[in-house]
């Protein structure tokens, strides 16, 4: 009888490992991609100066969404994740 749940389980433990996997992999890609953290990064200046708003560089951004393959492994961002990334480049906290 044990021999019998340890082949079930054995069968069963590549398929949650591979669940697990794919579910980690998912929540790593999550956020703001390299793309467009550059488009960011190379807008901060005049963000912080308050000569282009947070809107505008948003849509820019926005443009280089990572769309996946039929929209499998598809990551968009969002609004909170690019003013958590505005935050860690201290864009709030620079003097205006």
């Amino acid at each position: 009888m044990k021999q019998l749940n340890l082949i079930n389980f054995s069968k069963k433990f590549p398929i949650f490992l591979c669940a697990f996997i794919l579910l980690i992999f998912q929540v790593a890609q999550a956020g703001v991609s390299d793309a467009q953290r550059r488009i960011i990064d190379n807008q901060l200046f005049l963000l912080k100066e308050g000569m282009v708003s947070e809107k505008e560089v948003f849509k820019k951004a926005k443009q280089f969404d990572d769309t996946g393959i039929f929209g499998i492994g598809s990551d968009e961002m969002t609004i909170e994740e690019y003013k958590e990334y505005l935050k860690e480049k201290n864009v709030y906290n620079s003097p205006k």
